[in-house]
């Protein structure tokens, strides 16, 4: 004869019953939970008021505000070739610097040097960014008391151009378009543009003047000469001070 009685030696499983299809939770675990949750907003408090204790908490950088008899520059692409040296050369003569840079083409290895020949606070600056990123530009220019503006960030092989022409209109002729947007909007009002003989396409006659045609023949060019374009036509109606530069 089978036996089908449970044997009293089996402990009997313990599973919580849900009544009408609901389950109700363990108030054990909530309780953990809300603990949990007034732990990290009392230690997030607390980290507030060491900062606000800070004595360099409230203290504003010296880039963020204009100071007499110091004139702050704005090089971007200064992790490249002529922008690292136009910003060792600035620096020299008691400039103060910030780089902005998205290190595409650049060396971040220029800018540690330049921070290791300047290590003095207020001096130089490096902020990673994209120029193409309108926010983050507008951002830079919000945190920081810029009084000029040297614009060398830019793709620059003419060969890769035609390839990527799309590539070139947007990195050279827009993200200029962004610089000057952001200076309007912050009252910057000295610009040198770093340009490109390129502009002048295959010129009849050499050497090549201020008055020779402007005649580009591939995208880096038309690019560039779009960009002085813009700079020019706004120049016109405002106080801003231009200096095109083409090598």
């Amino acid at each position: 004869m089978l036996n089908f009685a449970r044997g009293r030696s089996q402990p009997r499983p313990t599973r919580s019953m849900p009544l009408s299809g609901m389950e109700y939770p363990d108030p054990k675990r909530k309780s953990n939970f809300v603990g949990k949750i007034l732990m990290a907003a009392t230690l997030t408090a607390l980290c507030i008021i060491m900062l606000k204790q800070s004595p360099n908490f409230n203290t504003l950088s010296r880039f963020s505000e204009h100071e007499e008899g110091v004139t702050h520059v704005l090089v971007t692409g200064g992790a490249g070739y002529i922008g690292s040296h136009a910003a060792l050369r600035l620096l020299k003569e008691s400039y103060r610097v910030t780089i902005v840079d998205n290190l595409s083409r650049g060396n971040i290895g220029a800018v540690k040097v330049l921070q290791k020949l300047f290590p003095e606070p207020g001096q130089l600056q490096f902020v990673y960014a994209d120029l193409g990123d309108a926010k983050a530009v507008n951002k830079i220019f919000s945190e920081n008391a810029f009084d000029a503006v040297m614009h060398f960030a830019a793709v620059a092989y003419v060969g890769e151009s035609t390839l990527d022409p799309l590539k070139y209109y947007h990195n050279i002729t827009s993200n200029t378009l962004v610089i000057l947007e952001s200076m309007a909007a912050h009252d910057v009002r000295t610009l040198i543009y770093s340009s490109t003989c390129a502009t002048y396409g295959e010129p009849e006659k050499m050497p090549i003047t201020e008055e020779t045609p402007q005649v580009p023949i591939n995208p880096y060019g038309k690019a560039k000469k779009m960009a002085e374009d813009i700079i020019l036509d706004y120049s016109k109606n405002s106080d801003m001070a231009v200096m095109i530069l083409r090598s």
